[in-house]
């Protein structure tokens, strides 16, 4: 269905609103040609260098993650691909557990098949959390620097990128101070 309609909503908004109490800022929708390539490829190097050549799943990473989560006894890391990021936004909750997990593989194998990957990729830029109440990139373009993602400056974008680690926990001007290093390094090493 969303590989021709937006979704009007996503369990994660009402989970931010009802739960948290996060009003949902304005939201902006940009199609993915609109889009900057050098924002699009910066993202994929970051979140997903793989994304265009996998079929939704890292299997290496999937079974690197869940030994580590069997020794720590609770599920503490990911190997989530964009395809699993975006299925877990628009169809799952953030709720942590093997069985949203398995959901959200099953989300993801459907997404695989019905879409193309440059859909997924314009649905992952447009729902995707950037902040509280922040969903898409030029929602949070035009809230973190008043202006449209399209007219950002490199710096600008490594930055929004860069919170996407943890969207409610840092912001463009913040990220620094926790974000991960190697994220940043990532970026720079590929791109500049």
């Amino acid at each position: 269905m969303y590989n021709f309609v937006n979704p009007p909503v996503t369990p994660l908004m009402l989970q931010r609103y009802l739960v948290r109490g996060y009003p949902v800022h304005k939201r902006y929708y940009v199609p993915l040609e609109k889009i900057p390539k050098r924002t699009q490829n910066m993202l994929i190097a970051i979140e997903d260098a793989n994304f265009y050549k996998h079929f939704g799943f890292e299997w290496k990473m999937v079974k690197e993650a869940y030994q580590r989560n069997k020794k720590a006894g609770k599920i503490r890391f990911g190997a989530s691909t964009i395809s699993n990021q975006l299925a877990r936004t628009i169809f799952l909750t953030t709720n942590r557990s093997y069985l949203r997990k398995y959901l959200e593989i099953q989300a993801t194998v459907i997404m695989e098949i019905c879409m193309s990957k440059k859909r997924m990729l314009e649905l992952y830029f447009n729902y995707v959390e950037w902040g509280k109440g922040i969903y898409g990139i030029e929602t949070a373009s035009r809230y973190y620097y008043g202006k449209s993602c399209t007219n950002l400056t490199r710096t600008q974008t490594m930055k929004l990128i860069s919170i996407l680690t943890n969207p409610l926990r840092y912001t463009p001007e913040t990220y620094y101070k926790s974000a991960s290093a190697r994220q940043r390094y990532n970026l720079l090493q590929r791109y500049f």
